[in-house]
């Protein structure tokens, strides 16, 4: 009965709000690494680069931004497979159009989904106290979950059945499971196995994310950061003192660096006071740098982790069959190969 009233709540709150609950997977142990890339084309040819990009089929998300770089984008590649990914970017950064390719590989991402931190019950209203914000940063604990921390390795956990629950709960995280064993044609019985002692056990899905446009009405804009520390501590308490706050959306380390993505939703004047409040971190000798876009949330675009390139439960990576669909785009575009 709960359960059923807690469905009806949330089917209300998505009919009447901006709200989606997609899943958060652990790509770590289904065996696929996040890459981070940054991509500036020559002006007039933004569409051009984010189609080049996603002529790699393994890519998770993609966003255009505003300014310079032109283009966000993540990818989720299978380990042991990264020079081939690489080798890719460096085709791409060949292309006439093409300025810069920068890429940086990350642990799994965290997910923050929106809290009642900075929310004034008596006005009814966000307060973004950034004094008080900057004094915490400084004093905040160091204990990070596990996605922000350095994977040992990168196992590969799932099966079929494992990987195609897993896709299901990144489009709806909120489906139900017998809703699943149907499109499968499996019984539920046997999809309650595998996400219980696979999916849940062996920690390939992380939860659910909540993306609700809650400063909707205050001309807010979503940005992604990426900010330097000097040394680990720095690094895992500003990171701690996100972990809460209602304008952080996603944050995820820099693989061997203290180095920390961060997806920022802000009413647009908070964001110069986010910003100030950072320059009193570097003044102080605590962040070294940052640097930012604003992303153009009207071209982005989310996809599931490819699940038709999993193939006797591992990962096919066709890096040629990814080199050929880029030149396709290519002369699709230009009229050249």
């Amino acid at each position: 009965m709960r359960d059923k009233t807690l469905r009806r709540r949330i089917d209300y709150l998505r009919s009447h709000f901006s709200l989606f609950l997609v899943g958060s997977l652990y790509h770590t142990n289904i065996g696929l690494r996040k890459v981070v890339v940054f991509a500036e084309s020559k002006p007039g040819y933004e569409d051009f680069l984010y189609q080049c990009m996603k002529s790699n089929d393994y890519w998770l998300y993609m966003s255009q931004c505003v300014g310079s770089p032109k283009c966000l984008a993540i990818y989720g590649i299978p380990a042991g497979r990264e020079r081939d990914f690489e080798g890719f970017l460096a085709k791409l950064e060949e292309l006439d159009h093409i300025k810069s390719v920068k890429f940086s590989w990350s642990t799994c991402f965290q997910n923050v989904n929106a809290t009642t931190e900075w929310f004034d019950d008596t006005t009814e209203q966000w307060v973004f106290p950034w004094d008080s914000w900057v004094e915490e940063v400084l004093t905040s604990k160091e204990d990070l979950p596990y996605t922000l921390k350095d994977p040992a390795a990168y196992l590969q956990m799932a099966d079929w059945i494992d990987i195609m629950i897993l896709k299901e709960l990144e489009r709806n995280s909120a489906v139900k499971l017998k809703e699943i064993a149907r499109k499968l044609g499996i019984s539920l019985q046997r999809l309650k196995y595998h996400f219980e002692n696979h999916v849940l056990k062996e920690q390939m899905f992380e939860g659910h994310q909540i993306i609700a446009d809650h400063f909707k009405g205050l001309c807010a804009d979503t940005c992604y950061f990426k900010f330097a520390f000097k040394n680990y501590q720095n690094f895992a308490k500003f990171a701690h003192s996100l972990l809460n706050k209602p304008f952080v959306r996603v944050t995820g380390k820099v693989y061997g660096n203290n180095q920390l993505f961060v997806q920022v939703y802000l009413p647009r004047q908070q964001i110069r006071n986010f910003i100030q409040a950072l320059s009193k971190l570097i003044r102080n000798g605590f962040l070294d740098t940052y640097e930012y876009v604003i992303q153009d949330v009207a071209k982005t675009e989310r996809d599931t982790i490819p699940y038709q390139f999993f193939k006797n439960n591992q990962w096919e990576y066709d890096n040629q069959r990814f080199l050929e669909k880029l030149q396709f785009t290519v002369k699709q575009f230009t009229g050249t190969a």
